[in-house]
């Protein structure tokens, strides 16, 4: 007997359907498989607080902040009473004026100062001169000079160097011995020279200045 076959019991014709329905069926069991079973084991669980405040490292910063300026205090500023003066004033001050002594007194001048030490100069313009020139100071030396008994007697002579000063009026003063070969020459020397007469004073620029002077008195036994 030969089976017939029905156009509607034809599943020839849906084999297309039912293969993409089988691929379909497969991979959602395959995701089902993967996505079904027990949760991991590592999985930590962690319990959110409200009150949780994560922190935060803050960098310090390297901005230069200028230092603030403190503003100046405010001043208090006190109130002042005006009040009436009822304080009694005294019309007759007394007079002191008679109490002053009537006696005066001069105040004394004080002494002048006085000036420092005079400078002494060596060279001047126009050097002090002896009344008559320099041939009148030779005649006057050689014509006063006394020579000591006890140098003659003892054979002593020589030369002595007598220095001076002429001051700005043109006395000699300060007269003294540089050189000597004796002592009793050096007085007589001394003697000659202090009774000189008043020269005619040293000037410098027009001024009578002190001006030192040295002159040789000679001794010679005859």
């Amino acid at each position: 007997m030969k089976a017939k076959k029905y156009k509607h019991a034809d599943l020839e014709r849906k084999r297309s359907i039912f293969f993409q329905i089988g691929l379909i069926v497969a991979l959602g069991a395959s995701l089902a498989a993967f996505e079904w079973g027990a949760p991991a084991k590592g999985m930590a669980h962690v319990d959110i607080d409200e009150g949780y405040v994560e922190e935060i490292e803050m960098i310090p910063s390297t901005t230069h902040e200028e230092p603030k300026k403190e503003l100046p205090k405010p001043v208090a500023i006190e109130m002042i009473e005006i009040v009436e003066n009822t304080d009694k004033v005294i019309e007759d001050i007394p007079d002191f004026s008679t109490d002053i002594a009537d006696d005066t007194f001069e105040i004394p001048e004080l002494p002048a100062e006085k000036d420092e030490a005079p400078v002494t100069f060596v060279h001047v313009e126009h050097m002090p001169e002896f009344p008559g020139g320099q041939a009148a100071l030779l005649k006057y030396v050689a014509s006063s000079v006394k020579y000591p008994v006890i140098c003659a007697e003892a054979g002593i002579s020589g030369r002595v160097y007598i220095s001076f000063v002429v001051d700005e009026q043109g006395n000699v003063v300060e007269a003294k011995v540089a050189r000597s070969p004796d002592k009793n020459l050096s007085a007589e020397a001394l003697r000659v020279v202090n009774n000189m007469p008043q020269w005619s004073p040293g000037r410098q620029r027009d001024k009578a200045v002190r001006v030192s002077y040295t002159i040789p008195v000679n001794f010679v036994l005859q």
